[in-house]
């Protein structure tokens, strides 16, 4: 049985429990809400949870995204979700979005959390399209800014991740297609790549 207990600035509810009444408020908001991963058309936002619970365990995540560009926020999940991340897809590509997330608990949904800062939905840059024992081939977008010249070209290097050398791989001239094929990489090792 609930019973609202409609002198509280937060939505409170009480319910009897074994010969006791029980107060319950609405979760406080999740911590630090963050974009993980990204691509073209989807992102996935994760976050911790709040630091109360309101007097009843959580059940629950309500992720809501905004466009940079629009006053509203959009609820991107239909139903509940039980983890502490979340893959909000249908996004488009090129556009810059935030998130927030909800906790929800049986006195209701509580407070959304901070807004994460704007992450442009585009797949990573650059991103890995095939491998071998010994080569990598990469690809990569354009700028969506030129910074006020005409592109040149891209200089592509890698490191192993057990040293701090990066090492330029496309000598020596600058490329100006948007991939490329790494050679010579030692079997089993693992890289980093920046364009």
């Amino acid at each position: 049985l609930f019973l609202p207990n409609l002198s509280s600035s937060l939505i409170s509810l009480s319910f009897y429990k074994r010969g006791v009444f029980v107060s319950a408020d609405v979760p406080s908001e999740p911590l630090n809400c963050r974009v993980n991963k990204t691509n073209k058309d989807c992102m996935f936002v994760a976050w911790e949870r709040p630091e109360s619970d309101g007097g009843s365990p959580i059940t629950g995540y309500y992720i809501e995204r905004k466009e940079r560009n629009s006053l509203l926020w959009v609820k991107a999940n239909d139903t509940v979700v039980r983890t502490t991340e979340y893959p909000c897809a249908g996004l488009i590509e090129g556009l810059e979005y935030t998130f927030r997330v909800s906790a929800i608990n049986r006195a209701g949904q509580g407070k959304p959390s901070v807004k994460t800062d704007f992450v442009t939905a585009r797949t990573p840059n650059p991103s890995v399209t095939d491998s071998t024992n010994s080569t990598l081939s990469v690809s990569w977008g354009a700028p969506a800014n030129n910074g006020g010249s005409a592109i040149l070209g891209y200089l592509v290097e890698c490191k192993r991740c057990d040293t701090n050398d990066w090492i330029r791989c496309n000598v020596p001239r600058n490329l100006q297609e948007t991939s490329y094929v790494i050679q010579n990489l030692l079997h089993k090792s693992e890289y980093q790549v920046r364009v």
